[in-house]
C-alpha cells in the first residue's frame, strides 16, 4: 500500500511493506533509520557499567541499527488470547459526592469541592488546586458519568464486539474513611454489583483493579490532631516502612473479594505503584504535597508499603478465596522501554538500569524476594531492606505478570544521576510523539520489553493492561479519522505476536487504554486517550475551584466511536492482524447490531456511519432509518470522506434533517 498523504518517509526502503503514519511530529511510528544507525560499538569495560559487576549484554531480539522500520500486518493469535478495554474509577465515574461517597486524594488534588465529605481536608471554598494539576479547574466530580449511565455504557461495549473490560473499584466510595472499622457503604457496593453483572449478562468478562490512585484522604492527612495518617509513607520509629494502611488496603480487599468473588476471576491489587508514588511526589500526580515532595526517599518507602500491602492481599485471597471461587490475582506495574542510544557498554548499563530503577522496583521482588542488586547498589540505604519473612512474604505473590507500556526512550550514560538516578539521559529523537509530552511511540519497544520480562522472570503469563495514544479532538468529526492511534495499536500488537511466534513470550492478552476519553488526571480534559470519543457536554460545575462553566455535566454526554473501535471491533472478531491503511477494512467497518449499519442512498451506493451514543440511551444502527432514539448520525463516502452535517443535540421524536442532509 502507499503511504498516507502527508507521511513522511526520511529513508527509502525498497522491497519492503512500509507504513507511515502521518504524526503532529510528521515522523514514523518505526524508528528513522538515521537514528538507528547512531547505534554504533565505542567500546567500555565492564567496570564502567554502574551497578553491575558485568555490563549487561545488548538487549534483543533487535541489535544496534537493525531497528524496524516497518510492521507486518499478518497472523494470528492464539484462541484464548485475551482482548479488552480498561478504564479506572475516578477517571470515568463522576458522582463525586453522591450516596455516601468519602473524599480522595484526587479531589483535593483537583481542588474540588469537599467541605463537608467524609475524609475532606477542606474547609471552606474555594478548596486550594493542586499547582501541579496542568488543567485548572479539571476534577473528577463528573467525568464520563459513568456511575448513572454503566448501562448505556455496557451496551456500548457490546456494540463493539468487547468480551472483557478492566476497570477499578473505588475505595473511598466502598469504605468513605478507608477504615472498615469505620464502615462500608452499601450503596457503593451494590453499584459494582450492578455493574458487573450488567457486564456479565451481556458476555463481557470483568477484570477488576482495587486501588487506581485513589486513596481515600482520611488515609492521608498527617494534620488530624486525634488520629494524624500518612497514606503509604509512614514508617515505624526505626525508620522503617511499617503504614497502617497496608492492613486497612487488605481490610477493604476482603470485602472485595467476599462480595464479588464468585463473578470476578481476574484482580489486580494495585495499578502502577510507580506512578502514584514516584510521580506522586512532587511530579504531577496526587497526592503531591510539600511533606511527602522527596523522590529521593518517600517513593521508596511508599513503594515498600505498597509492595506489602499487596503481597497481604494476594495471602489472603489465595488462603481465603481461590480454591472456592477459582480466580488469579496479581499487581500491574508500568515500564516504558529504554533502548541503549549506541553499542557502548556504559550505554547498555544506563538503559539497564532505567529498566531495572522502574519495572525491577516493583517486579524483583514478587520473583526473587528483593530489590534489583543494582538498584540497591545506587539508591543505598535509602532503599529499604526486606526482612525475611517480609521476603518471603512478597516473592511468588504473583500468579500472571501484569504489564503497562505506552513507549520508548533512547538512554544515554550520564555522571550525573539524573531522573530516576539511573545515571542516563533520556531521548526520544526521531520517535513520533503524542499528544501527551512524555508518550514517544516504537512497537518495538514493547516487543523488546516483553523479552526483558520473560528472561529476567522465567516466562511468566504475561498481560499487557494498558497502551495508548493520545491525541486532540474538539468534536466527534475532528475525533473520527484518528489513524495516528489506528497505527500504534497495529504495530504494537503486530510485535505482541512476534513475541509470541518468534520469541516464545508467554502474552495471554492485552488491554487498550482507554474504553472512552476521561479525565486524565493531572491534564484534566486537554487529553484524550480513548477509542470512543466522549462529548462531556461542557457546562457548569460549582463544584471546581477554577474555570466553573467548561466542565462535564451528567445527563447529555455523548459517546462516538472513533476509527480506532472500528479497528480494535475487527481485531478482536477476527483474532487475526489487519492493515490499518487498508481501504477493505475500512469499508467493512461497521458499529453496531448484528449485520452492520450501513446508510442506504437512494441511488443504492452504501454508505458507512457514524454512531453517537447518547449517555441516556443506544443509538438506532443505521442512518436510513428513523427511530425515536435516533441521534447525531453521520454518513459519508469512502471515496469522499468530507461529513455531511448532522445534528447536534437529539429529539424525542424522530430524526428531523437539516436541508443539505439529502444522502440519507
Amino acid at each position: 500500500p502507499s503511504p498516507l498523504a502527508g507521511a513522511l518517509s526520511r529513508t527509502p526502503y525498497s522491497g519492503t511493506r512500509v507504513h507511515h503514519f502521518a504524526m503532529r511530529s510528521s515522523t514514523q511510528f518505526a524508528v528513522s533509520a538515521a537514528v538507528a544507525a547512531t547505534a554504533v560499538s565505542t567500546g567500555a569495560s565492564s567496570s564502567d557499567c554502574l551497578g553491575f559487576d558485568t555490563c549487561p549484554d545488548f538487549p534483543q531480539p533487535y541489535g544496534p541499527g537493525s531497528y524496524p522500520t516497518s510492521y507486518n500486518y499478518t497472523g494470528t493469535f492464539p484462541s484464548d488470547f485475551v482482548w479488552g478495554l480498561g478504564t479506572a474509577s475516578y477517571q470515568v465515574e463522576g458522582a463525586y459526592n453522591e450516596d455516601g461517597r468519602g473524599a480522595s486524594i484526587w479531589d483535593t488534588f483537583t481542588g474540588a469541592n469537599t467541605v463537608g465529605m467524609v475524609g475532606s481536608v477542606c474547609d471552606e471554598t474555594p478548596c486550594p488546586i493542586n499547582e501541579a494539576q496542568f488543567d485548572k479547574g479539571a476534577t473528577g466530580n463528573v467525568a464520563c458519568d459513568q456511575y448513572h449511565q454503566y448501562k448505556e455504557d455496557v451496551k456500548l461495549m457490546v456494540s463493539l464486539g468487547l468480551k472483557n473490560y478492566r476497570f477499578s473499584i473505588a475505595w473511598p466510595r466502598v469504605v468513605p474513611t478507608g477504615s472498615v472499622a469505620d464502615g462500608v457503604n452499601e450503596l457503593a457496593l451494590q453499584y459494582y454489583d450492578n455493574l458487573i453483572n450488567e457486564l456479565l449478562a451481556n458476555g463481557i468478562t470483568p477484570y477488576v483493579t482495587l486501588y487506581h490512585w485513589d486513596l481515600p484522604q482520611a488515609l492521608l492527612n498527617s494534620g488530624n490532631a486525634t488520629n494524624p495518617t500518612y497514606g503509604w509513607y509512614e514508617t515505624d520509629e526505626n525508620g522503617h516502612p511499617n503504614a497502617k494502611v497496608v492492613d486497612h488496603f487488605v481490610d477493604f480487599a476482603k470485602i472485595c473479594f467476599g462480595r464479588y468473588g464468585d463473578r470476578v476471576k481476574t484482580w489486580l491489587t494495585f495499578n502502577e505503584a510507580w506512578t502514584f508514588l514516584y510521580l506522586g511526589s512532587g511530579s504531577g500526580k496526587a497526592p503531591g504535597i510539600a511533606e511527602y515532595n522527596n523522590v529521593s526517599t518517600y517513593p521508596y518507602i511508599g513503594g515498600h508499603n505498597v509492595l506489602i500491602a499487596h503481597a497481604k492481599a494476594v495471602k489472603l485471597y489465595r488462603d481465603e478465596f481461590q480454591a472456592s471461587q477459582g480466580g488469579s490475582i496479581g499487581i500491574t506495574n508500568n515500564c516504558d522501554w529504554r533502548e541503549p542510544a549506541s553499542e557502548a557498554d556504559v550505554d547498555v548499563g544506563a538503559a539497564a538500569r532505567g529498566v531495572e530503577f522502574w519495572l525491577g522496583w516493583f517486579a524483583d521482588p514478587l520473583y526473587f524476594g528483593d530489590y534489583p542488586e543494582s538498584m540497591k547498589r545506587v539508591v543505598g540505604d535509602r532503599l529499604p531492606t526486606f526482612t525475611a519473612e517480609e521476603s518471603a512474604l512478597v516473592k511468588g505473590s504473583a500468579d500472571f505478570f501484569g504489564l503497562n507500556h505506552y513507549g520508548t526512550g533512547w538512554v544515554t550514560n550520564s555522571e550525573d544521576p539524573e531522573w530516576m538516578e539511573i545515571h542516563g539521559v533520556v531521548s526520544e529523537e526521531g520517535f513520533p510523539q503524542a499528544e501527551s509530552i512524555w508518550l514517544f511511540g516504537a512497537g518495538w519497544g514493547l516487543r523488546k520489553l516483553l523479552n526483558w520480562v520473560n528472561l529476567r522472570y522465567g516466562n511468566p503469563d504475561i498481560f499487557v493492561t494498558e497502551g495508548g495514544w493520545s491525541l486532540p479532538a474538539d468534536s466527534a468529526a475532528e475525533a473520527q479519522h484518528d489513524l495516528d492511534r489506528t497505527g500504534y495499536y497495529a504495530n504494537y500488537t503486530s510485535e505482541i505476536l512476534n513475541s509470541i511466534v518468534e520469541d516464545g513470550v508467554n502474552v495471554k492478552g492485552y488491554f487498550a487504554w482507554s474504553l472512552m476519553d476521561n479525565f486524565e488526571w493531572e491534564r484534566g480534559y486537554v487529553e484524550r486517550f480513548g477509542v470512543i470519543f466522549n462529548d462531556f457536554a461542557f457546562g457548569t460545575d460549582e463544584n471546581t475551584a477554577a474555570n466553573q462553566t467548561h466542565q462535564p455535566t451528567a445527563g447529555s454526554q455523548v459517546r462516538t466511536p472513533k476509527d480506532s473501535a472500528c479497528w480494535l471491533s475487527q481485531l478482536w472478531q477476527t483474532n487475526s492482524l489487519l492493515d490499518p491503511t487498508s481501504s477493505a477494512r475500512r469499508r467493512r467497518c461497521a458499529y453496531d447490531s448484528p449485520g452492520g449499519p450501513v446508510c442506504e442512498r437512494g441511488d443504492g451506493e452504501r454508505e458507512q456511519p457514524d454512531l453517537g451514543f447518547r449517555a441516556d440511551r443506544i443509538l438506532a444502527p443505521a442512518c436510513a432509518r428513523a427511530y425515536t432514539s435516533l441521534c447525531m448520525c453521520m454518513c459519508w463516502t469512502w471515496s469522499s470522506p468530507e461529513l455531511r452535517t448532522w445534528p447536534t443535540r437529539c429529539s424525542r421524536g424522530p430524526l428531523a434533517l437539516r436541508a443539505g442532509d439529502t444522502d440519507v
